[in-house]
């Protein structure tokens, strides 16, 4: 496992714990569980008043709980402040990989040309790696992007025990190649069929190389032992980092 791999494993751990700031600075957690807690012991008192139909201890139990709702409420608005702020932080971690991901130095750009009904281009598969490429396609209308998705070639294999995560968004759009398998000699033909008005559209191929971990087990349903994408090991770090973190805080109060 390479330096980005272990960089990109620290980062999940560091944003874990930042998150567990955030949530310290802006609720209190502690007194929220009591609120919570509280509203929900009222809530069951109030039905069994309903089903016994106690008019006079319904109103006890609305008296008290309009008392505590307005810190309930207060606490919810808290925790939309405290997303707010996660969002804004995991952006930002995401962007910052993406920006140095050693990984997509060896990508090629190309602009596909206009044939018919579809837009097509080739890829230079010769400068590559031998393996399996993933073609990145967007669509735009003037500087609007209108479409992404991508397809998968193969140079010099048949196949691959692995495949890169792909990114589909926006309007409609078929993208495929001439044929799937390629000799390391060959550039592959990829075509896409874009929304209508597209005015340009340009490839992204990865270059035989990407971010994966490959696991000592095997995946349930999924039946693969690798993660791809940066994004996917990040938020699996982070999100056992936090489990982690939560635990040694609650240990360390009690």
């Amino acid at each position: 496992m390479g330096l980005y791999f272990w960089f990109v494993t620290l980062c999940g751990l560091i944003y874990s714990g930042i998150i567990q700031v955030v949530r310290g600075k802006l609720v209190d957690m502690k007194r929220m569980k009591e609120v919570q807690k509280e509203m929900n012991s009222l809530n069951k008192e109030y039905i069994e008043a309903m089903k016994k139909k106690n008019t006079k201890r319904m109103e006890e139990i609305q008296e008290k709980q309009n008392k505590v709702m307005p810190e309930f409420n207060g606490m919810m608005v808290g925790q939309l402040k405290v997303m707010a702020v996660i969002i804004v932080i995991f952006m930002s971690f995401m962007w910052a990989l993406g920006t140095i991901d050693p990984h997509k130095t060896d990508d090629a750009t190309v602009e596909f040309a206009k044939e018919g009904g579809a837009w097509c281009g080739e890829i230079p598969l010769s400068e590559g790696e031998k393996g399996p490429w993933y073609v990145d396609v967007k669509a735009f209308e003037g500087d609007a992007q209108r479409a992404e998705n991508g397809t998968v070639v193969y140079s010099g294999v048949d196949g691959a025990s692995f495949l890169p995560s792909g990114t589909i968004s926006g309007e409609k759009m078929d993208v495929y190649s001439e044929k799937e398998s390629y000799s390391q000699n060959e550039n592959a033909v990829v075509c896409a069929e874009p929304p209508a008005y597209t005015t340009r559209v340009v490839a992204t191929a990865n270059n035989g190389t990407w971010f994966h971990v490959k696991l000592p087990f095997q995946i349930p349903v999924l039946n693969t032992r690798t993660l791809n994408g940066v994004n996917i090991w990040f938020i699996i770090v982070a999100f056992v980092g936090g489990i982690g973190i939560g635990r040694i805080k609650s240990a360390l109060e009690k």
